[in-house]
């Protein structure tokens, strides 16, 4: 979004941007207008996800290559006489009929952008015999609607261009496939949703910072979230549903520590009974914690299978596992690249895998490990911290073939313990997130790893990345005592809670 004179020119990412979180449009109207400064804070992750896109961008043009097609490329360039230029290039490539127009350009003064690539067709039009149909390069593995949008956009103006609307658009997924897509499908809800972001522009309401999915690739963030410091936001408090906040603050209650000075039985009806409660306590607790300066629990009454009662009794043979995944590596598949397993001795096992032959003897080496302690202990448990790891394996014996049969015994026999389901169904904690790293203040006494190199599961990923273009050993040293020391926590979150257990 940039305004040239007395008009704002949006991208198809405004549009996506604005469907996802109607505040990342006023910001970004407000850097447009000069009125705010758009955020300058390096994200690790945004760039390694920005030069994964262009690497499957670039594969996928070698592709075309490959093919014999020929390309033109246009050239990418700001400012609206630029833009304007870049169009009429791109117009000269389709009229000359080439078979790729590589960041083909689309500017009409209210909206501008460029498409990964147009494919020529044998569809006639204004051009002559032939036509273009809009193609756009994705990371994921599936379609999505931002996507689909994206393109949609793209499309009116080439449809306006050579003088019939293309038939269908289509995503490259990060597998390499292609996925068409009807045009008529999504052009209507396009026009819809553009024409409600240019409303909104023309008379701007106010909007409020809410967590959305889209948080966590926003460059806001770092702003919305002292924002919500700053004003006791509900949304501070642990598991806070949307639609609980909304009526919350419907009912006159928009802080922590307001929703924590309420009985339950005086929050809206809409939310459920057992919900009221759990917030109210929640609440409760964050509020201790921030009185005392010292974290706190509260127990929740024992129920059958369930909390503090899931646990096994401790075994000599117990195991704890954890898994380091790279979700963007094999062409957006992923690969679980290291599986660290751990024994109430201190012992611990790095289980490394680069490749996707690796990562089936990984898979294979690791339920021979479980299989065997548990023949050698029939009492063993396999404790893990959320359900990423038994998912995982799950995953990699059908991906592979291997140790199914094996897996699904240790499944059945209840050997695997998600300790997060634990703590969730246990106990309040006075922590706005329940991870692993929030609890390790209630048995280590500390935050760990604040200012290592790998400090959380993300940093992992990018410094994984990293080592597979430099190839520094250092770096595989840094993940793997990154990947021990949660297999430690796993094991005292276990004595802890078992601490907890007899207490209740």
């Amino acid at each position: 979004m940039h305004r040239s004179g007395e008009q704002i020119v949006l991208s198809p990412t405004d549009l996506t941007k604005h469907v996802a979180c109607t505040h990342i449009t006023t910001l970004d109207a407000a850097v447009a207008d000069s009125a705010l400064e758009a955020p300058t804070a390096h994200d690790d992750e945004l760039d390694l996800i920005i030069g994964m896109g262009l690497a499957h961008e670039a594969s996928y043009l070698d592709v075309l290559r490959a093919e014999g097609r020929s390309i033109v490329e246009v050239p990418s360039v700001t400012g609206a006489g630029n833009r304007a230029w870049a169009e009429r290039q791109t117009v000269d490539a389709m009229r000359a009929g080439v078979d790729v127009v590589y960041q083909g350009a689309f500017f009409d003064r209210g909206w501008g952008g460029q498409a990964d690539f147009l494919l020529r067709v044998d569809m006639p039009s204004d051009l002559g015999a032939w036509s273009y149909e809009v193609a756009d390069t994705k990371l994921a593995r599936h379609l999505k609607v931002a996507a689909l949008l994206q393109m949609a956009v793209y499309a009116e103006r080439l449809g306006e261009l050579q003088g019939v609307p293309p038939a269908t658009i289509s995503v490259i997924t990060g597998d390499g496939e292609c996925h068409p897509w009807r045009l008529v499908d999504v052009a209507a809800y396009a026009r819809r949703v553009r024409a409600r972001l240019r409303l909104f522009l023309a008379d701007p309401p106010p909007t409020d910072a809410v967590p959305v999915s889209q948080c966590g690739q926003c460059r806001w963030l770092a702003r919305c979230a002292g924002g919500w410091r700053r004003s006791d936001d509900l949304s501070l408090v642990a598991f806070m549903r949307r639609d609980h906040r909304e009526a919350l603050r419907e009912h006159g209650i928009s802080t922590v520590a307001a929703l924590a000075a309420t009985l339950p039985e005086d929050l809206p009806a809409s939310i459920g009974k057992a919900s009221r409660e759990r917030l109210v306590q929640q609440a409760t607790e964050q509020m201790r914690e921030r009185n005392t300066g010292h974290p706190s629990y509260l127990l929740l009454p024992p129920a059958d299978r369930a909390g503090l009662l899931r646990l096994p009794p401790p075994s000599p043979g117990d195991l704890y596992l954890d898994f380091e995944g790279d979700p963007y590596a094999e062409g957006g598949e992923g690969r679980e690249y290291l599986a660290g397993i751990g024994n109430r001795a201190g012992g611990f096992t790095a289980l490394w895998a680069h490749n996707r032959s690796q990562e089936r003897q990984l898979t294979a080496n690791l339920v021979d490990l479980l299989a065997q302690r548990w023949r050698t202990h029939p009492d063993m448990h396999i404790y893990h911290y959320a359900p990423y790891e038994t998912a995982a394996l799950k995953r990699l014996t059908a991906r592979h073939g291997v140790r199914e049969f094996e897996l699904d015994q240790l499944l059945r026999g209840g050997r695997f313990v998600d300790l997060y389901a634990v703590v969730r169904q246990g106990m309040r904690i006075s922590k706005p997130s329940y991870s692993i790293k929030k609890l390790e203040a209630f048995y280590w006494d500390a935050e760990r790893n604040k200012n290592e190199d790998v400090a959380d599961a993300m940093a992992s990923v990018i410094a994984y990345e990293r080592w597979l273009v430099q190839r520094d050993d250092a770096t595989l040293g840094q993940i793997e005592a990154y990947n021990q020391d949660d297999v430690r926590s796993t094991h005292d979150l276990q004595d802890w809670l078992e601490d907890r257990r007899t207490e209740l």
